[in-house]
């Protein structure tokens, strides 16, 4: 007979958390946003005060009413106790110039508790001005971690700062700023500039910047410089990401490690940047803008051909595609990893086998499947260049060097089994002659709505399926998980 646990016995099994020391409450509490870390005060009176000396303090606002909102924020600093704040966040929706000495005074509570990662997201309404960083903030010595969104960057005097970490999105600055940001950021290890205006040099020269990361995603071509130059000889990684109208020229990148090109040129009847360097508008001849976009494209591995470690996103990749489809050939490099993000359509096929051909001394080839997606090449375009997805792998006999002498690590993450996916599988396995291992890891991301979530049978007959396919190399095997 199983006896009913004593009520004041659940009771204090339920309540076990309470018990934990001040230290790991406070790291709870650090993962939550503010307001919903001070709703935990009514939990019990061990609770009631606990969030008051936190060191991570996150508002965001719900865009509810604004003025409600940073009385909120105001009452919260005055309630805080801790004696130093680690990281202090704020996401305004919709900034506007009144609340000026609100976020003035938010920040020099942060300064004044010594606040090491300060986070400002502040997109203002359509008639209101950026909020302009203050002065004082461009001598700070506490700030290791610095992101700011819609922040204006107008220093005065000269810049010094400790930073680790900085993050730029949606800012408008000139050369010159950006410089002084370098020149005053020794310690500088990480730079993301992401849809920063009137940038058209960003030269490098600080030896402990060691990433950057470039990103566009506004679809508003105008108002552009045709191109952004980088130069950064100690630069070990380069992301270029988004949605580009304008080139990027790459120099003195001789000690970069890691590159990812995840990026799209709009094509068609949009913008694109012709052999020039101009934005100009075809809605014509979309076989040019094709060309267009595989010379941006090529120029950009042609600078990145000593790069150990590539990744390359779908629409790079398809791009690649009319290149080899009109038998252009590639520029070789010395990669040693290929990493491809792409679900393997039939139009990333021509692009795969050209990237393969221009790695003989590939070791690593790691395929991230990614959501379906397809540049939608236009009748005239198919009709010159169109081929049969089933037999394309079957009719690309002529040899890869990288699989005949090197490539010994094949890696499948999110594997869903599509007719792609396997038809590549059975290639790399029948040439690849010196493969060591296979590892094909499905379901990582089933909860998204495109991809197939495997019953254990279906993954049965594919593992089966694909542990009958030819292999090249006797010392080849298939791991699944």
């Amino acid at each position: 007979m199983v006896e009913k646990a004593d009520s004041s016995d659940e009771d204090e099994r339920l309540d076990r958390i309470s018990e934990l020391p001040d230290f790991v409450l406070h790291q709870i509490l650090s993962l939550l946003q503010t307001r919903e870390a001070i709703k935990t005060g009514v939990l019990s009176k061990r609770w009631e005060c606990l969030w008051s000396s936190i060191s991570v303090l996150n508002f965001y606002d719900l865009k509810e009413n604004e003025e409600e909102f940073m009385n909120f924020v105001d009452r919260t600093l005055i309630l805080h106790e801790g004696s130093k704040i680690r990281k202090f966040r704020v996401d305004f929706a919709e900034y506007e110039d009144w609340f000026i000495s609100h976020v003035d005074s938010w920040i020099r509570f942060a300064v004044r508790k010594k606040v090491e990662d300060l986070d400002l997201d502040l997109s203002p309404t359509l008639y209101s001005d950026r909020f302009q960083l203050p002065q004082h903030l461009y001598t700070n010595a506490t700030l290791t971690k610095l992101s700011l969104h819609y922040c204006d960057i107008k220093p005065i005097g000269p810049i010094s700062w400790r930073l680790r970490s900085l993050s730029l999105a949606n800012v408008h600055f000139s050369d010159n700023v950006i410089h002084d940001i370098l020149s005053g950021s020794h310690l500088l290890e990480f730079l993301h500039l992401q849809e920063c205006r009137g940038l058209m040099h960003l030269n490098i020269t600080s030896p402990s910047l060691k990433k950057l990361i470039v990103q566009y995603d506004d679809h508003n071509p105008f108002d552009r410089d045709p191109v952004l130059e980088i130069s950064a000889p100690n630069l070990q990684s380069l992301d270029i990401l988004g949605f580009w109208y304008r080139r990027c020229r790459l120099m003195n990148l001789q000690c970069l490690v890691h590159a990812t090109i995840d990026f799209e040129v709009v094509m068609d009847d949009e913008v694109v940047m012709d052999d020039e360097d101009e934005v100009v508008m075809d809605d014509e001849d979309s076989d040019d803008d094709y060309e267009v976009c595989l010379n941006i494209l090529r120029e950009l591995l042609e600078k990145l051909h000593h790069v150990k470690d590539l990744t390359i996103g779908t629409w790079c990749i398809q791009i690649l595609s009319t290149g080899e489809l009109k038998i252009l050939p590639s520029p070789s490099s010395k990669r040693k990893c290929l990493i491809l993000d792409t679900y393997i359509t039939k139009w990333d096929l021509p692009g795969i086998a050209s990237l393969l051909r221009s790695s003989p001394d590939l070791e690593t080839l790691v395929v991230n499947i990614t959501s379906p997606g397809s540049i939608q090449f236009d009748n005239d375009f198919l009709a010159l260049y169109d081929f049969d997805e089933e037999n394309y792998w079957k009719s690309s006999e002529p040899s890869f060097q990288c699989l005949l002498h090197n490539l010994k690590t094949i890696k499948i993450f999110d594997f869903v089994a599509g007719h792609g996916q396997m038809d590549l599988v059975q290639f790399l396995l029948k040439h690849a002659m010196v493969l060591e291992k296979m590892m094909i890891y499905s379901k990582r991301l089933a909860n998204l709505k495109w991809r197939k979530r495997f019953m254990p049978e279906e993954l049965l007959e594919f593992t089966q399926k694909m542990l009958r396919f030819p292999r090249a190399s006797s010392h080849a095997v298939i791991l699944f998980s």
